[in-house]
């Protein structure tokens, strides 16, 4: 059965009104993230190593797929053949050059490559090593070649996770059966957001990983929170256990915690709202009194003050307070909860985990 969260917010009609706006930010794990990658045999010259890097780098930024390079197994590389060098007789003498620059996307574990793209660029300088960066400098992110090169490379990694999506589900299953829940969720995490079917499949198994792990780690967790009340820290308290719902074996224990938290939350409301409500700033009574839980015990007291504002609000200058009641469903609230936290875990162990080492056996096929 649903559970509603009642959140009553006192205002003012004559006061100005505030939105809280939340701000888009790019989240490296929910889209496709391609690496860097340039081999040590890619015939880069080492004076032009990092403007060949900052290109492809370029590359993947300039289309969305930049980023951390927290989930490392994507790459997007490159090998540079020399395919004709002449001197130009001076003075000074100039070197002339014509390379080939091969791109590849690729899975750098298992060798799969899933799009590439050949360019030919000529330039002049007065030396092989000029000569050579100048080619590399007109390596353009917004070209129409390397733009179609990026777009089936993401395509065909979209593929890639569609068809290997049950054994992605069966993997993380037996690892999170072995107790090897961080690992198991990090697989999950792994799919991006772009890859629907999968990715809602991804993200309901991770919840019940994660609600496996925390029921093996509930009682650790419960003793945790507890001794963290102790020391007067109920935030930090309410982290570790907030996340656990009523089918789980250890939730009597939980809510007993979750209520002591929430009664000692209205509390401090309380306590900040009469202070406010002392120096008649209704404004400031408003907000800590929108914090407080209807089913807390403060609930009572708090609606008592919200009276006596209401009143003196109207006998002072005649303005009217409306409540406005916002719900909000336990149910979809606690399962993005979850999924966010499975998300955090998985992402947290990736960044832990030693540099990838790509298998350079597969890699020189790519050329």
């Amino acid at each position: 059965m649903k559970k509603f969260i009642v959140i009553i917010t006192v205002l003012l009609i004559t006061s100005s009104s505030y939105a809280q706006n939340a701000l888009n930010k790019n989240d490296d794990a929910a889209r496709i993230v391609l690496n860097t990658y340039i081999p040590e045999d890619g015939n880069i010259k080492p004076a032009a190593f990092k403007i060949f890097e900052t290109r492809l780098n370029a590359i993947t930024s300039a289309n969305g797929l930049g980023g951390s390079g927290m989930f490392q197994r994507f790459v997007i590389s490159g090998k540079v053949n020399e395919l004709s060098k002449n001197i130009v007789v001076g003075p000074p003498d100039q070197i002339v050059l014509e390379l080939e620059v091969n791109f590849v996307i690729a899975d750098a574990i298992d060798g799969t490559v899933f799009s590439t793209e050949s360019l030919t660029f000529q330039s002049i300088g007065d030396n092989e090593t000029k000569a050579y960066i100048e080619a590399l400098k007109k390596i353009k992110p917004s070209d129409k070649k390397i733009q179609a090169f990026i777009e089936l490379g993401k395509n065909k990694i979209i593929e890639y996770y569609n068809s290997k999506c049950d054994f992605i589900l069966k993997q993380s299953t037996t690892l999170a059966n072995q107790k090897e829940y961080d690992k198991a969720l990090y697989n999950l995490a792994e799919v991006p957001e772009v890859c629907k079917s999968c990715y809602d499949k991804s993200m309901d198994l991770s919840v019940k990983i994660y609600n496996d792990k925390m029921e093996n780690e509930c009682q650790q967790n419960i003793s945790l929170a507890n001794s963290l009340i102790a020391n007067d820290q109920w935030d930090e308290a309410a982290k570790y256990i907030s996340f656990y719902t009523p089918d789980m074996k250890c939730y009597a224990e939980i809510k007993v915690l979750l209520a002591k938290i929430t009664d000692h939350r209205c509390a401090v409301s309380l306590g900040k709202a009469k202070g406010a409500w002392a120096s008649k700033d209704i404004e400031t009574t408003s907000m800590y009194l929108s914090e407080i839980a209807t089913d807390s015990k403060c609930n009572d007291e708090a609606q008592k003050i919200a009276i006596e504002v209401r009143a003196w609000a109207k006998e002072k200058d005649g303005r009217e307070w409306k409540l406005e009641l916002k719900k909000q469903s336990d149910d979809v609230e606690l399962k993005k909860r979850a999924i966010s936290a499975a998300r955090d875990v998985g992402v947290a162990y990736g960044k832990n985990q030693p540099k990838v080492v790509y298998n350079t056996r597969v890699i020189r096929t790519w050329w």
